[in-house]
């Protein structure tokens, strides 16, 4: 039996990685072990650290003892699986930090600043009845922090009847999540950074009848959720990363449209 090793450095220091792990087997049996560390090791685009936390999350598991030889086999390779069919999400997570914040930097030339101001304010209540928002400013910078909120769409499992003699069955459909964010605007003349922070979910889980409270940032690494949670999660982020980005561009709108607005 493999004792747990501690591995020195990143898990995609690959050479050491495989040199350390193999030393500790007497035959070419486990050669499914050595297919899987190279998928792992180079299956992913690293665009962040994200991909590299699954893939030493998994193997940590391994080693520590969390999975057996065959559990971990197929839990990589039905990883591998979900990720070719869905690839995954390209999210701006803080491995160190913990957390994912998203970021939108938009050009809003000709525009003053405290029209931009006035205008997410105005546009902040309309939408989410955000009234009571943080306004600070310092020099030619002004920062106004708000809260919103969105409904997200993600597959999950209902409890479905088909027949007297199936009785109920889990059947996958889509799902409604609110997810909750604060918004951070800072802006200067003529242009805007949105940034989406804190954001979480609430939604019900219709095979256990819970409503169901989570934070993005619990969401990663993706493979350390249930296997069945895997792509609802994908989704999730995929949906919060657009729907986020469509509430900048309405925002980008509004703003650009305030001649229009006030000259009746």
């Amino acid at each position: 039996m493999m004792q747990p090793v501690e591995i020195p450095g990143t898990f995609l220091d690959t050479g050491k990685f495989i040199h350390i792990f193999f030393s500790k087997y007497d035959s070419m049996k486990h050669t499914s072990i050595y297919y899987i560390l190279l998928l792992l090791c180079s299956g992913i685009p690293a665009f962040s650290q994200t991909p590299e936390l699954e893939n030493q999350y998994m193997m940590n598991e391994y080693l520590s003892g969390g999975l057996t030889q065959i559990e971990f086999r197929d839990k990589t390779f039905a990883w591998r699986d979900l990720i070719d069919s869905t690839g995954y999400p390209l999210v701006p997570y803080d491995s160190l930090g913990k957390k994912v914040e998203y970021t939108f930097i938009s050009s809003l030339e000709g525009i003053p600043r405290e029209t931009i101001v006035n205008r997410i304010s105005e546009w902040a209540a309309v939408s989410f009845g955000s009234t009571n928002g943080l306004v600070t400013r310092q020099g030619n910078t002004s920062r106004l922090i708000l809260n919103g909120s969105m409904e997200v769409l993600f597959p999950d499992m209902f409890l479905v009847y088909k027949n007297a003699w199936r009785g109920y069955v889990e059947t996958e459909r889509q799902n409604s999540s609110l997810c909750f964010f604060t918004m951070v605007f800072t802006v200067k003349e003529g242009k805007m950074r949105s940034q989406f922070l804190n954001l979480s979910y609430e939604y019900i889980d219709y095979v256990s009848d819970r409503t169901i409270s989570r934070s993005l940032n619990s969401c990663f690494p993706i493979s350390e959720n249930e296997q069945g949670e895997w792509k609802a999660i994908i989704t999730l982020v995929n949906e919060t990363a657009k729907n986020l980005a469509a509430l900048v561009e309405q925002l980008n709108t509004y703003i650009r449209d305030f001649e229009n607005d006030y000259s009746w």
